[in-house]
């Protein structure tokens, strides 16, 4: 027990130590975000040890979940260690979380075969729509917004996304549209909400789910970490990476059930 709590207690420091690494480093900073638009699904916790420990992967499972599919660890391959939700019951009664520490290989480890990462084709117009069409606030249509370049802006007061009328280059449409809706989901799951104070989060959003579906990223400051972020305590640094995580994986899941959605009418449509 004294061993697994120290390996426990070794990795949270290493969670900590990423989070300073990655908010003071913008190629580090752009390498997490990465490794975190993959793993969607994964707590920006396990997203900081993934990308501290291999942040290339794309698919994690443990020596035994790979056995169980007769995958073969490859040769002298290191195991990554990553913390897994456990529920006990506390002395009260009532359910409780904990984590234990859990060794796992990317398939890029093994000899199995790496899944295709999902896509909308690298088509941002057809990504644009999916947002606007499953967007969690209303979209409304603006002959103008406060600054030329922009393509949207959310506007928390009427909880209202405004997409700018005729905006010819879809790569930066899909860009605003991604970022201001990272601003929506963000006040969304906020009691109080500043638009100043999630501009950064926003872009960093808005950065990881174009990553994710292959539209260019390269309009995204990402590198121009607040100072009171980047020398904030770990514990806030934590928290911020892991609202900002939460935030995303909803717009991708929403965009991930509709375009399942579509693919499965398209399949009806050809088996008619």
């Amino acid at each position: 027990m004294a061993k697994k709590q120290a390996e426990k207690e070794e990795i949270y420091t290493t969670i900590d130590e990423t989070a300073k690494e990655v908010l003071s480093d913008p190629t580090k900073l752009q390498g997490y975000l990465d490794t975190q638009s993959r793993m969607d699904r994964y707590s920006a916790a396990n997203a900081l040890l993934i990308y501290k420990q291999y942040p290339s992967a794309t698919q994690l499972k443990s020596f035994g979940d790979w056995g169980e599919e007769n995958v073969k660890i490859n040769k002298g391959e290191k195991s990554l260690s990553i913390l897994e939700p456990v529920e006990y019951t506390k002395k009260d009664g009532t359910p409780g979380i904990s984590y234990n520490v859990k060794k796992v290989f990317d398939v890029a480890q093994t000899n199995g075969k790496r899944l295709p990462a999902p896509s909308v084709n690298r088509d941002p117009q057809q990504l644009v729509a999916i947002m606007l069409d499953t967007a969690p606030v209303k979209v409304e249509l603006a002959d103008e917004l406060p600054l030329p370049d922009m393509g949207a802006l959310y506007n928390n007061d009427k909880q209202t996304l405004y997409i700018k009328r005729d905006i010819g280059d879809s790569v930066a449409l899909c860009q605003c549209v991604a970022q201001e809706l990272g601003h929506a989901q963000l006040a969304i799951n906020s009691e109080a909400y500043s638009r100043r104070d999630s501009g950064f989060q926003a872009v960093c959003i808005g950065y990881m789910v174009c990553k994710k579906y292959g539209v260019d990223t390269q309009n995204f400051a990402i590198g121009r970490v607040p100072d009171e972020l980047a020398n904030a305590e770990p514990k806030e640094q934590r928290e911020m990476l892991s609202k900002t995580r939460t935030a995303m994986s909803e717009i991708i899941s929403r965009v991930s059930d509709e375009l399942y959605r579509q693919k499965q009418e398209r399949s009806k449509d050809r088996e008619r």
